[in-house]
């Protein structure tokens, strides 16, 4: 596999369910922001508009890129509390077994690749 075989298949993958320039998904959720700008590349090159066209989300809470136009809509994960919890959990010599899951909140951050009408209500959020 080359080094841009993935980028490629996504590329394929995004032309093939914009037929006509109608994209043919609702949006995307990327797995971290920085392939969420990789997609939104992507589908500016296939001449679609995001958000009009297909929505677009991020995960990690980085947003910003290269592009001064391009601020992520993204899922944020609480890392400070994450950092807290695990340095806890290491040096807490008191707790005799480890959690087998622990679920810490995350937040939605608007910017811009998701639709205005996509935001929660201020009375909405927590």
């Amino acid at each position: 596999m080359g080094d841009n075989e993935p980028y490629d298949t996504f590329e394929q993958f995004l032309a093939d369910h914009a037929p006509g320039g109608k994209m043919s998904l609702d949006g995307i959720f990327c797995v971290t922001d920085g392939l969420a700008y990789f997609i939104l590349k992507i589908l500016r090159r296939l001449g679609l508009d995001v958000p009009r066209d297909i929505q677009l989300i991020g995960y990690d809470g980085i947003r910003f890129f290269g592009d001064a136009d391009y601020l992520c809509s993204t899922i944020v994960q609480p890392v400070p509390d994450i950092a807290e919890l695990c340095v806890r959990l290491l040096l807490d010599k008191s707790i005799r077994e480890k959690p087998s899951l622990l679920c810490l909140p995350v937040t939605y951050a608007y910017g811009g690749t998701t639709r205005e009408d996509a935001r929660p209500a201020l009375s909405d959020r927590s």
